[in-house]
């Protein structure tokens, strides 16, 4: 017998015969490819849940298209969102922010109130947002040396600020609206720019800033590595004190921007603005795809997020479900899309 050939570099090691690898089709393979994206992680799954929930209901939900009905959404919207952006900065050190609705009322009352004691209109509207940016700024810095000099839990430490602030909103107006606001004021909430309504066109300036900042900056980087761990970033030389105040600047900040805007298009100041919120913009940042643990989340996420609870708030309501079942709907959700982002962690 002829003795066997030594194999050759690029000869072929199959048999002559011997079955080709069969090769899927190309509808095939590009579903697999959709799937393992729109899957891959939790922020893509809400996106592709809000998108095929959305069309469901403009297609069996009765009065939901009703332009009238979707322009009401879209401002409720810009609430929700410009908040969750905020809270999103301290979810990603693994942190609380309660403190969001003190701020809403406090700098609510105190703007109304600057901007009520007369003189001129446009003088009076800078003063009014000029506090009320003043005071969520002031009480963000309360919470941030709170946590990073004191080493206080957020949840505690923002717990007790919501407790003092909203306290104080309520004692200095005795549950008392402040109206009369001045015109110029009103317009925030209320007028258009280049035929976009102003609140809208804040929300995409908030969501373009706090997307930059978050993930193409240096900042970002840092809020990434210290909500992913603290020790280690501290030994990279990453400040972890500055960084973690950082974070509850953003979200006292984007409560006061939050406050103007619902503050003017409601022509008041309200002690008790935003005060069932809380739960809602916790909703939006955890179905958004933040992750409870800190280290893991993104802007675009939290902010399909808010859409989704918006959408499902009135998609339900308009189908006549009770208040009380839809709050436990949406319990159910942020408990499924929690335990999601914690099984995603552990896994990587």
């Amino acid at each position: 017998m002829p003795a066997n050939k030594a194999f050759e570099p690029g000869a072929s090691s199959l048999a002559s015969g011997s079955p080709q690898p069969r090769r899927e089709p190309r509808a095939v393979t590009l579903v697999k490819r959709i799937n393992a994206r729109a899957f891959s992680s939790v922020e893509r799954m809400s996106m592709l849940f809000f998108v095929v929930y959305f069309v469901v209901a403009l297609l069996f939900v009765n009065k939901f298209a009703n332009p009238v009905n979707l322009a009401n959404m879209l401002v409720q919207c810009v609430d929700l969102i410009i908040l969750s952006c905020g809270m999103t900065f301290v979810f990603m050190n693994g942190g609380i922010d309660f403190s969001v609705s003190a701020i809403l009322a406090l700098s609510s009352v105190l703007g109304a109130k600057v901007m009520t004691i007369g003189g001129d209109p446009v003088l009076l509207t800078v003063l009014g947002v000029a506090v009320m940016l003043a005071i969520g700024l002031g009480i963000g810095v309360l919470n941030g040396l709170t946590v990073t000099l004191l080493r206080m839990p957020s949840f505690i430490a923002t717990m007790a600020t919501q407790l003092i602030f909203a306290g104080l909103a309520l004692w200095y107006t005795q549950s008392v609206t402040i109206g009369g606001l001045p015109r110029p004021f009103l317009l925030i909430g209320r007028g258009a720019v280049f035929g976009i309504q102003m609140p809208i066109f804040i929300m995409v300036v908030v969501v373009a800033v706090t997307a930059f900042v978050l993930h193409r900056t240096v900042l970002g980087r840092y809020i990434f590595s210290v909500g992913t761990n603290h020790r280690t970033s501290l030994i990279s030389g990453i400040p972890v004190k500055k960084t973690i105040f950082s974070l509850f600047l953003f979200s006292g900040g984007l409560a006061a921007i939050g406050s103007i805007i619902m503050t003017s298009r409601s022509g008041a100041g309200m002690p008790a603005l935003g005060k069932s919120m809380l739960m809602d913009i916790v909703g939006a940042v955890v179905i958004g795809g933040t992750s409870v643990t800190g280290g893991r989340g993104s802007i675009l996420g939290t902010a399909t997020g808010a859409a989704l609870i918006i959408v499902l708030n009135n998609s339900l309501n308009l189908l006549g479900i009770e208040w009380y079942v839809i709050n436990a709907l949406k319990g159910v959700m942020i408990t499924l899309v929690a335990l999601l982002s914690v099984l995603q962690t552990a896994n990587d």
